[in-house]
């Protein structure tokens, strides 16, 4: 995926403004295997895994709360929002 989104800068920075815009500290890190967003931008649409605030990843114990969805939905309208303002 990484090498997809290189190529499309702007959707990093997009995102980051996003995220800024609902007060969710961007950080920037690798995930381990394939993802949707890894398939989806090899099959040639650029789709960056952002978050959805769920903790303890593939374990028993893994769970979301209900305000990291919020934030998670807040920075997706963001998003759309400033796609729109920079296209």
């Amino acid at each position: 995926m990484k090498e997809v989104l290189k190529e499309h800068p702007q959707i990093g920075e997009y995102v980051k403004e996003a995220m800024n815009r609902a007060d969710v500290i961007f950080k920037q890190d690798s995930a381990r295997g394939g993802t949707d967003g890894s398939r989806l931008s090899f099959m040639g649409l650029p789709c960056p895994d952002i978050f959805t605030g769920e903790m303890a990843f593939h374990g028993k114990h893994e769970y979301v709360s209900v305000q990291d969805m919020q934030k998670s939905v807040e920075v997706l309208i963001n998003l759309v929002q400033v796609w729109e303002e920079k296209s």
